[in-house]
């Protein structure tokens, strides 16, 4: 009989250590030339020449299996800036050769209005693999490594709708401090089913009732009350998904049915694509440049992750995916990632 193969030597921790650490080099590198990408385009056109849009992704494994919980709801990882190619180019060629004003043309140029995002970014996303596990990478860290490109489904909303959102979630982020300081009231857990959080509430409520116990403060009575109140219709919260939020499922929100990210290199440039009798302009930029929204998203991603859940199955193209596939993707020349733009406030 032939003998079996030997086992690959495993890994020392150093290693481990030295890819990691490689890795997240990388993928910072790809966001920061995503990013120089995105500015240029925003510093050459004005505000009425372009439309924002936010990009979300969620892990919807195709076998059925579990999500990974960090990905279990939307998470927007990059804002899109799309603008109309003519328009773009004729403003670098004036900048470079130093006109003043914009000649006339007889071509007409689409403004922001008549642009159409969604379709850009739909047409666009099959060939950002990559740049998608970055800004993946980048807004969620290292839990998301093994999750193959493939899985991720996405969704799209303008700026404003992404702004409702988020208001939303800090809202929600008050709403659960309220709710841990109630239920360490009533001495039950917020994850407590509500029959359970009744069944003590009305064992307190008949304890502390000052008409049955003349020792009862009414201070805590009220107390008492007011947390069940609160606990019982669970901080009064709808729509506690992001889709959700702002009745988003409703109007901004728009899931990109049967789009699937690829690509397995990245150069960070612009893309161009063309939508109808138009040729659009599209590059992206990772939302942890605003201070604000990455601590919101932080703090939604620490309760999230607090879900256990087994440790998907292979990764075609994972961040992982593994060195080679991103070293191929990062400028060979430079030792240092690039370094990312100063944040904005919201």
């Amino acid at each position: 009989d032939a003998a079996a193969p030997a086992a690959a030597p495993a890994m020392s921790k150093q290693a481990k250590d030295a890819a990691r650490k490689k890795a997240a080099a990388a993928m910072r590198d790809i966001a920061a030339k995503n990013a120089k990408s995105y500015v240029k385009i925003v510093a050459e056109l004005s505000r009425e020449e372009y439309r924002e849009y936010v990009l979300s992704v969620r892990h919807a494994p195709a076998d059925g299996s579990a999500a990974l919980p960090i990905l279990s709801d939307w998470l927007p990882i990059a804002e899109v800036v799309v603008a109309d190619r003519q328009a773009f180019e004729a403003k670098q060629f004036f900048k470079e050769n130093n006109v003043s004003g914009i000649p006339e043309t007889d071509q007409v140029m689409a403004s922001a209005e008549q642009i159409e995002g969604v379709p850009a970014i739909k047409a666009t996303l099959p060939s950002l693999g990559l740049d998608i596990m970055g800004m993946t990478f980048i807004m969620a860290g290292p839990k998301v490594k093994d999750i193959p490109v493939e899985e991720l489904e996405f969704g799209v909303e303008d700026w404003g709708s992404f702004e409702n959102a988020c208001a939303g979630l800090e809202a929600q982020t008050g709403t659960k401090e309220r709710m841990a300081s109630a239920a360490k009231v009533l001495g039950v857990n917020v994850e407590d089913e509500p029959a359970e959080i009744k069944r003590v509430y009305r064992k307190l409520i008949a304890t502390e009732h000052p008409d049955r116990n003349p020792n009862a403060s009414i201070e805590k009575f009220n107390a008492i009350k007011t947390a069940y109140d609160l606990m019982s219709d669970r901080g009064g919260q709808s729509g506690t998904t992001f889709e959700g939020l702002g009745d988003k499922a409703k109007r901004d929100f728009v899931k990109l049915e049967g789009i699937k990210a690829g690509g397995a290199s990245s150069t960070g440039a612009a893309k161009v694509v063309t939508v109808g009798n138009s040729k659009i302009t599209l590059a992206m930029r990772s939302l942890t440049n605003y201070d604000r929204i990455a601590n919101i998203f932080n703090a939604r991603n620490l309760s999230l992750q607090s879900r256990s859940v087994p440790k998907p199955a292979g990764a075609s193209q994972s961040v992982d995916a593994s060195a080679d596939a991103v070293d191929a993707s990062v400028d060979a020349s430079s030792d240092e990632p690039a370094a990312a733009p100063e944040p904005v406030a919201v």
